[in-house]
């Protein structure tokens, strides 16, 4: 039996009295599609960084593919790891071409100048090929600072599919783009996740968006409250411990992760 993807076991972070994350525990194997949900604040984006290796945790541990997440295995296992972190208000200063801000995913992006002279690696099948994937290919020559946000959030999402990750981690891959190529995106997750194997971990907000086409969804602030998976419905009291006040979901579909159908809690809407 092979070796889950990402195992999470006891990690917590931050101050005792005020911890950012306490106590997760997790285990997504191959192939997983997973959502992450919950309010502003609540360590969504940080307990991402820590599985990208960005930040460290106080105490608990990760592990990708079967390996302990640590300073000499690092490299090596984020190799297998795409990451789209969350999308900032802020205009590139660089003259870059799409092409070359995707180029930046590749895995030896960032070796030592010797070694690239000595070992070139093209990548140019592989940048094309994800620039397909969000379909900008058309769009490879053009200067990234002249593109709009949705552009610009789509070579980003390119940028971390370009090295053919096991494991995929997004942080509101959905920012700046309208409905239509939020479900054009959406599907092409899935569709890596069912085809390729590629295990998924998205942060989003809005559960009934996401839920036709996740595995599971992941309810986070600051632990997890509740793992809800496909025939799941998440109890009351979750939401209440999570966002502090009565919160009511009604399903938009009979599949939705979660949620409650329309007739089910009729007189409890507000």
């Amino acid at each position: 039996m092979s070796a889950p993807y990402l195992h999470i076991s006891n990690l917590s972070f931050g101050p005792d009295k005020a911890p950012v994350l306490d106590q997760i525990n997790l285990t997504l194997d191959a192939g997983h599609f997973m959502g992450i949900i919950g309010p502003n604040g609540a360590g969504k984006s940080t307990l991402l960084s820590m599985i990208a290796g960005l930040l460290h945790p106080d105490s608990g541990q990760i592990e990708l593919f079967g390996k302990t997440l640590g300073p000499l295995s690092r490299h090596r296992l984020l190799k297998q790891v795409g990451f789209l972190n969350q999308l900032h208000d802020h205009e590139p200063r660089l003259p870059l071409r799409v092409r070359d801000v995707v180029a930046m995913g590749t895995p030896d992006y960032a070796a030592p100048l010797w070694k690239t002279l000595w070992q070139k690696t093209p990548h140019e099948n592989a940048i094309m090929e994800a620039l397909e994937q969000v379909e900008m290919a058309d769009l490879a020559d053009r200067d990234f600072r002249h593109l709009s946000g949705g552009q610009r959030q789509r070579i980003r999402l390119a940028r971390a599919l370009v090295r053919k990750p096991k494991l995929l981690l997004l942080d509101e891959p959905s920012a700046a783009l309208d409905s239509k190529r939020q479900d054009q995106l959406y599907a092409l997750l899935r569709r890596l996740s069912s085809e390729q194997g590629m295990t998924i971990i998205m942060v989003e907000h809005d559960i009934a968006a996401i839920t036709a086409y996740v595995d599971s969804v992941a309810c986070l602030n600051r632990r997890i409250h509740y793992h809800a998976m496909h025939g799941d419905q998440i109890p009351e009291n979750i939401w209440t411990e999570m966002y502090g006040d009565h919160v009511h979901i009604v399903a938009h579909d009979a599949g939705c992760i979660g949620c409650a159908h329309p007739d089910e809690h009729l007189e409890e809407d507000r």
